[in-house]
């Protein structure tokens, strides 16, 4: 039993049609000292959550009978109520549902009939995922806010500094130079990304929708990077799949920050003296799709998804996943091409290692 007096109270939701499922079930979660409530379908608990934003945990069955199903709610609810975790509760006979839902956002799973010691060894891990998914985002604010102001001095001197270095460098002080300067950009382009996933997270990115020459602005992108990487003797081409401008209604910024955040991973996986791909294509449904590809890279199949995580990197390190660390800028990447209307995905191949990041955006400008 835990007592009530020890922890504040844990709020639960049970989504159930079977009303005496939910009046059992919720009673019996209620003498464990956990606050409970029931809804009998996905309408009623989406309601319930949007007047109670603060309840810890959803029990959903995933079997639900009317309107839409757990499978169909768990990731709408994940999408609306970031904190709120997801138990879902399934029969004995749907075991590998109650694996598949986990992959789709489910914190854990629960089997019908209610185990009570099944439920108490796992609803604590529940809840802390909750709290550390708070305290992940408490962290991220303060780290973004922290980060700014030494970078500004860093940005400054340095700028000073490159005002006194003579007219004539050496081949090797050249090298450093803009050693320095592309790590100030990636620096830059780190906290951006902070920024911008917090913004996006809290629908207060101002996504603004223009006509824009694809052309220009990815050769704005392409140009300092390839002479960043030239040394190494590696290469970045760029395919159009017909000759001439191709221009499309979306936001710049984003579209070009997407490509960049891309571009810079596959800059790192890359071995010297070969060559990234960017391919740009116009569909004939409206969207415009990128892709980018490189060599020396493989993702494994079961993270394609966990790597637009924010926080998949350390959660792929402590898995001990071979994946390599893709960092902040793929969590930005997916977010800003949903924010425009589109879809991202990775495709690698492991016998000749090589990863091909993929996105469209609606680039016609119909609403998003």
């Amino acid at each position: 039993m835990i007592s009530a007096g020890e922890a504040p109270r844990a709020s639960l939701l049970l989504i159930d049609d079977d009303l005496p499922i939910c009046i059992g079930v919720s009673g019996l979660i209620e003498t464990m000292g956990f606050t409970s409530n029931y809804a009998l379908d996905g309408a009623e608990g989406m309601k319930f959550l949007e007047e109670h934003p603060d309840t810890d945990v959803v029990l959903l069955d995933i079997n639900l009978g009317a309107g839409k199903s757990g499978m169909d709610l768990l990731p709408e609810i994940r999408e609306r109520f970031k904190h709120v975790q997801v138990m879902m509760f399934t029969s004995h006979d749907s075991l590998s549902m109650g694996l598949e839902s986990m992959k789709k956002g489910a914190a854990d799973y629960l089997t019908k009939p209610f185990d009570e010691k099944d439920f108490l060894k796992k609803i604590p891990e529940v809840i802390a995922k909750k709290n550390m998914a708070r305290l992940n985002e408490l962290y991220f604010g303060i780290l973004i806010h922290d980060l700014k102001s030494p970078l500004q001095c860093i940005v400054g001197a340095w700028e000073i500094s490159k005002t006194y270095l003579p007219d004539t460098l050496t081949e090797a002080q050249r090298r450093v130079v803009a050693t320095g300067d592309a790590g100030i950009v990636q620096l830059k382009s780190m906290i951006d990304n902070m920024l911008s996933v917090a913004k996006l997270e809290s629908g207060t990115y101002p996504v603004v929708k223009e006509e824009f020459c694809v052309n220009r602005a990815a050769e704005e992108v392409l140009s300092p990077l390839r002479l960043q990487i030239a040394s190494s003797s590696r290469r970045i081409d760029a395919k159009y799949s017909h000759p001439g401008e191709y221009r499309i209604v979306s936001d710049k910024e984003l579209f070009a920050r997407v490509l960049f955040n891309i571009l810079v991973n596959a800059i790192r996986y890359t071995p010297a003296g070969e060559k990234i791909t960017v391919r740009f294509e116009q569909k004939e449904n409206g969207e415009f799709k990128t892709a980018i590809h490189n060599p020396g890279s493989y993702v494994e199949r079961n993270h394609r998804e966990d790597i637009f995580d924010k926080f998949a990197s350390v959660y792929l390190t402590r898995q001990g996943s071979g994946t390599g660390n893709f960092g902040l800028g793929l969590t930005f990447c997916k977010m800003a091409v949903e924010a425009m209307g589109g879809r991202i995905w990775v495709e690698s191949e492991e016998n000749t290692p090589s990863t091909t990041f993929s996105f469209v955006v609606k680039a016609d400008g119909s609403p998003l």
